[in-house]
């Protein structure tokens, strides 16, 4: 499943867990809260995957530019099974099609794929990329994922 293979991607040998958004998590301290979080993330996007957005929603964007934090806040908004493109999002944010490379660039750095579902953004002219990568590997896990969503949720085992 897309979520263990999210949350295992580092921990087997209990080193960073990488983001797709750029950026590296540290590992996770026995003597922090940081289980605690990790588990708590781990749950939502598990229940988002089973299709309670809501507990998405929960989650805080953290850091980033106020312009970041306005584009991660404007996909947070697109229904599940929708999809909308960098130029929606930029006119969406009073800009025009100058800004869709701007809206890229601040997706490019979302700290938390799947909880701001920047995999719902697409170009204009077909997919786009996803984290920075177009046509590879995470471009792939950007159509799988959406492919997802537009699947009815399954019931619980």
């Amino acid at each position: 499943m897309v979520v263990d293979w999210i949350v295992d991607a580092g921990a087997a040998d209990g080193g960073p867990i990488a983001a797709t958004g750029g950026q590296t998590l540290p590992p996770l301290d026995a003597d922090s809260d940081a289980d605690a979080d990790a588990n708590a993330l781990a749950s939502a996007i598990r229940a988002g995957f089973a299709g309670d957005d809501t507990a998405l929603e929960r989650i805080p964007t953290g850091a980033g530019t106020d312009f970041q934090r306005r584009v991660w806040n404007a996909c947070r908004t697109i229904p599940r099974g929708e999809t909308r493109t960098y130029g929606a999002i930029a006119q969406q944010l009073g800009g025009g099609h100058a800004l869709c490379r701007a809206v890229g660039q601040a997706l490019r750095r979302n700290p938390l794929p799947i909880v701001v579902p920047c995999h719902r953004v697409v170009a204009g002219n077909g997919l786009g990329g996803y984290a920075g990568d177009v046509g590879g590997k995470l471009a792939q896990i950007k159509r799988m994922l959406l492919a997802l969503e537009r699947s009815p949720p399954s019931a619980p085992c």
